[in-house]
């Protein structure tokens, strides 16, 4: 499924919220490890959830994943056109 998801540079979700922590860390480091592109999302469903991306975020960083590779990290226009932040 990763590597599907890096050939068509389709984003793998870093599931932020604190029960979830989805992909489970094996996996994560798979992904990362074959080239996938990433988002981290909180799954908020109240504001206060917000908060859980620096978790998303520092769970990224452990494993490597430099912020070009998050689509978070896009304008709207780089995301639309599919170019990569560097």
């Amino acid at each position: 499924m990763f590597a599907a998801a890096a050939h068509l540079d389709k984003a793998v979700e870093i599931n932020c919220r604190p029960e979830r922590q989805d992909p489970p860390d094996r996996l994560l480091s798979l992904a990362a490890e074959i080239g996938c592109v990433f988002a981290i999302d909180t799954d908020a469903h109240a504001p206060g959830q917000l908060d859980w991306l620096d978790s998303g975020c520092a769970r990224a960083e452990r494993h490597g994943i430099e912020p070009g590779r998050v689509i978070n990290t896009r304008t709207a226009a780089d995301l639309t056109a599919g170019r990569a932040v560097r």
